[in-house]
Parts: C-alpha cells; structure tokens; sequence
C-alpha cells in the first residue's frame, strides 16, 4: 500500500512535466525524425537538440536564467523555436514582438519586459536600431547566430528540474483600447491547451503543422509547440505564401491547417487550379 506521502509526490512529479522536458524525450525516442523544416533547411530532432542547448547555454552564460526575459523580433523561421525551446530549457520567458507594430509601440512592448537581450533577423534590425532602448545584448539571426549554437557550451542541468508553472511566452494584446499589454503563458498552460486540442481535433502525435501565421501569436507559436512536444514536424513559412502552402498540404502528413475566413476562398480555389489536369 502507498503512503500518503509517496502519493503526494507520484502526483507530483506525473504533473512535472514542461516544454522543454517533452521535447527532449521526443529527441530521445526519435532522433531521426525530421522536426523543423524551414525552406531547404531542414532539422531533426537530434539536430534541433543539440541546437537548442548550446543556444540555452549561451543564454545562460549572459545571465539570462530562470524568470528572465529575452525579445525576439523576426519573422518566422526556425530560429524563432529554437530559442523558444532553449528559453524553455533553462526557464527563461520569451517575449513576441510583433513587427507589424508603429516604432513607438514596438518600444513600448520592449519597455514593458526589460529584455536581457533581443534576437532579431536581418529584415527586422534597422528597425530595432531606431529604438532608443538600452539592451544588454543583441544576437542577430544569420552567421552571428549561427557561431553562436556552433561554438557555445551545452546548458548544464536537466528540463525536468523546471516548476511546470513557470512563466514561457510572452505574447502581446492587439492593443485596440490602449498600448499592447503582455500576456504570461506559462509551460502548464501550453501542454493543457496543446492537450485539449489534439483531443478535440484527433490531431496524431506525428502529424505535422503548418506554420505560416506570425509566430508572434498563439496561431502559430502554440501548435508550433505542440507539434514539437509530440514529435510532430513543423513546417515553417514565410506569411501566407498560398503556394508554398499548397506545396506542403499536397506532399506532407498535415494534422490539420489554420486559416482565417478570408482566406479560405482564395487557398480552395489556388488548390483546385493545381489539382487540374
């Protein structure tokens, strides 16, 4: 028979779980399994590992740990996930910023969460140098990034060390009666509502998902996450590139597709021209 005691902790540590501790055993039971495809770039789940604990070490290393902030201004690419997977590792909170924003309301998004430090792409940093916001550290996406997870010390530590109700994302309110306001999505409320989802939609764990929404929102951001706490594939594309989607839909396992009510028309219609004889 179980004490009380040992009862408490089995619960416990059955609701232990976070982002980055499901993740990791999706690495450890499927290695080879393709994980992110951005364009012709294309990551396994060993690849995506070993990425994602030399980023989580470097983080680290600039004083970036549990319940810090870092920003990060892109659009999406798979750099976007590993550092929200890295952030994960670690326990530090990634805050979205959303590029579509006036420069005034992009620095009041950044005010607002203090960012140790920014990542940010090439198509987004003259932007970001029009903030007069002093930020300790700025990573730009592309070979600065790229000496950074080829060259940094993997993160000590193991993710299953991590309060599950630690604070993850940052995502931010559209703003229409006011300033955006930040939002605090923590690791338990993104496996509850990844869960909850793929019950309803009886999405497979090796289903794969389209990501061509901003992954400054949950659109893209959450089931992105999600996919890859199954061992699913993430597919990566730049906004709604109705071809590039089509592409996808017609050549990959797709557990299910987001798009908005004005899009429907034109990507049924797109697809019925390229299922044409």
């Amino acid at each position: 028979m179980v004490s009380g005691t040992d009862t408490d902790g089995l619960i416990r540590r059955a609701a232990a779980s976070s982002v980055a501790s499901l993740f990791w055993m999706q690495v450890r039971m499927h290695p080879d399994r393709l994980a992110l495809v951005d364009g012709d770039r294309k990551l396994t789940y060993d690849d995506l590992g070993w990425r994602i604990t030399a980023l989580a070490g470097w983080l680290d290393q600039r004083g970036i740990t549990h319940g810090k902030r870092v920003a990060v201004l892109s659009e999406n690419r798979l750099e976007y996930l590993e550092l929200f997977l890295a952030a994960a590792w670690i326990g530090a909170i990634v805050a979205c910023q959303n590029w579509r924003l006036a420069t005034p309301e992009l620095a009041h998004c950044l005010s607002l969460v203090e960012p140790e430090a920014i990542l940010v792409s090439p198509r987004h940093a003259e932007r970001l140098s029009r903030i007069a916001l002093k930020i300790p550290t700025v990573l730009t996406f592309g070979p600065e990034y790229e000496a950074v997870v080829n060259g940094a010390n993997a993160t000590a530590g193991s993710p299953e060390a991590l309060d599950p109700e630690s604070p993850l994302l940052i995502l931010y309110t559209s703003g229409t009666t006011g300033l955006p306001k930040g939002a605090v999505i923590s690791h338990r409320a993104e496996i509850a509502r990844n869960m909850v989802l793929r019950a309803e939609f009886g999405i497979a764990a090796e289903d794969a998902f389209l990501a061509w929404s901003p992954l400054y929102h949950m659109g893209a951001a959450e089931f992105s996450l999600g996919t890859l706490m199954s061992g699913g594939t993430v597919f990566l594309v730049d906004g709604f590139d109705v071809t590039r989607l089509i592409e996808i839909v017609a050549t990959e396992r797709i557990g299910w597709l987001l798009l908005m009510p004005g899009m429907v028309g034109r990507f049924a219609a797109e697809l019925k021209r390229a299922a044409a004889p």
